[in-house]
């Protein structure tokens, strides 16, 4: 009886260490999973990997090109929910009980051996954190550690000191040395701004706007695509100034200095406004600041933008590149047979006209959209609350007159009746163009109360209170 309870506590003693490795992964894996997963799919969309000999042949001309290659492969499964943990635990708990073993082989005591192998563990779990680490790093990682554990297999020092020497070599060049640039803690706002970015991709703009309105704080990234999803509603004017300050993105410019996430928002601005020439510069741009100069959702913008386009050849550019990877092949081959029909809306927001034009300026862009299809109620609201934030209110008037009143089609939102009272008020326009201009009397009944009560709090949310209150964005 007692030679058995003895076994029985010999063979937990020995397990020990799988077991407290298992638990602390699978406090990684949740931690991972629920409260930090949107850092994968950002990586996973930042790179691509094809099934290519051409392609392959590249990660061998560097040393660490087996654990590079393996790396991207991997990460290209981050597209799916749930992967990035279970791939990234998984390395942990090979690393971990892979160097403990090694370390137990070279007579190292378990205690010391198990803090050594948890600490390992745990450095390379932090290095996740960021999202400049990549996955090629922890196979960079894993590779070494197994090469210590081939030897730590070996009898005699002499020995040992033979294989080692004959493997550095060859453990070089295909594992490298692991990349890691800075250890962080986690970073929640970049995270939260992942999310929302990642889910715009996704398509769920129901829960883009549930997520944002349920913050208590709020990044630039975060409104940009708050208010790229209300455009795409036709409710933008409707809740532009929920949050103040906000951000459109028509502001921006591209340039040497413009930061990595601007320029990603910039093509989905371009994209949903129908300018594909900006669009395209955009992806392109994108394209050569990420991994590689490789990334796989401006490759899907690409070939979506010569669909649009009408440029079938160089659509089938792209998406012959998508054909070559595992997760975006299936994409590719709907687009290349339904692609006019999924953006057949798209199409008809195209600029015909055929124009040059040297610069960025939003404004012109958009007018330039609405000339060719006055239609075009994502770029008309973009243009009238672009003026608005910057109190320009001179011409809003003359945008909202081009546009709306020209062409029959007044556009009654609270936020543009507002503003038009501001304008007839400071040009002390006769009775007739208000009558002609301000069509709902509930807007015109709370302009004459707001001017009794000038700048009181209760008008929060109305663009009077904006005009006298706010601060304009600088530009």
């Amino acid at each position: 009886m007692t030679k058995n309870r003895n076994k029985i506590r010999e063979k937990a003693t020995a397990l020990l260490p799988f077991y407290l490795f298992t638990f602390l992964l699978l406090i990684c894996w949740c931690f991972f999973q629920f409260w930090y997963p949107y850092h994968f799919f950002y990586q996973e969309q930042n790179q691509i990997f094809l099934w290519s000999c051409d392609y392959l042949s590249t990660y061998f001309e560097k040393p660490g090109g087996l654990a590079t290659l393996i790396g991207d492969f991997l990460t290209q499964f981050y597209y799916y929910l749930y992967i990035g943990a279970i791939i990234l635990t998984v390395c942990l708990f090979l690393i971990s009980i892979t160097l403990y073993q090694a370390l137990r082989n070279f007579k190292v005591s378990k205690i010391i051996a198990l803090l050594l192998a948890l600490v390992v563990m745990t450095f390379v779990a932090v290095c996740h954190f960021s999202t400049s680490y990549r996955l090629a790093s922890t196979i960079s990682i894993l590779g070494w550690v197994l090469m210590l554990w081939i030897v730590s297999l070996m009898r005699g020092w002499k020995m040992r000191l033979i294989i080692t020497a004959l493997a550095l070599l060859p453990c070089y060049l295909l594992f490298g040395i692991p990349q890691v640039k800075k250890i962080q803690s986690p970073d929640f706002i970049l995270e939260k701004d992942f999310a929302v970015d990642c889910e715009y991709y996704f398509g769920n703009h129901d829960k883009v706007i549930k997520m944002v309105e349920g913050y208590d704080q709020w990044t630039n990234q975060m409104l940009f695509f708050y208010n790229l999803v209300q455009a795409q509603r036709g409710q933008l004017p409707d809740n532009l100034l929920k949050f103040t300050p906000t951000d459109l993105g028509t502001f921006y410019q591209i340039g040497p200095e413009t930061p990595m996430l601007t320029i990603r928002n910039m093509n989905e601005l371009y994209w949903a406004l129908g300018d594909m020439t900006f669009t395209e510069r955009a992806a392109m741009m994108t394209n050569v600041f990420s991994t590689n100069n490789r990334n796989v959702r401006m490759m899907r913008r690409l070939a979506e933008c010569n669909i649009v386009s009408g440029d079938s050849l160089a659509a089938e550019k792209y998406l012959r590149i998508l054909d070559n990877t595992l997760v975006y092949r299936k994409w590719a081959d709907n687009l290349r047979q339904h692609g006019k029909e999924i953006y057949k809306e798209k199409i008809q927001m195209v600029n015909r006209h055929d124009t040059i034009t040297i610069s960025d300026n939003a404004h012109f862009l958009m007018m330039q959209l609405l000339d060719a299809n006055p239609d075009n109620m994502v770029a008309l609201d973009y243009i009238l609350c672009s003026t608005l934030l910057l109190k320009d209110i001179g011409n809003f008037k003359r945008d909202y007159d081009r546009y709306c009143i020209d062409t029959g089609k007044p556009r009654l939102k609270s936020l543009y009746q507002e503003a038009l009272c501001i304008y007839l008020a400071g040009t002390n326009a006769p009775q007739e163009d208000w009558q002609r201009y301000i069509q709902r009397q509930d807007v015109m009944q709370r302009f004459m109360e707001y001017n009794q009560q000038r700048g009181h709090p209760k008008f929060k949310g109305t663009y009077w209170y904006y005009f006298d209150k706010i601060k304009a964005p600088e530009i």
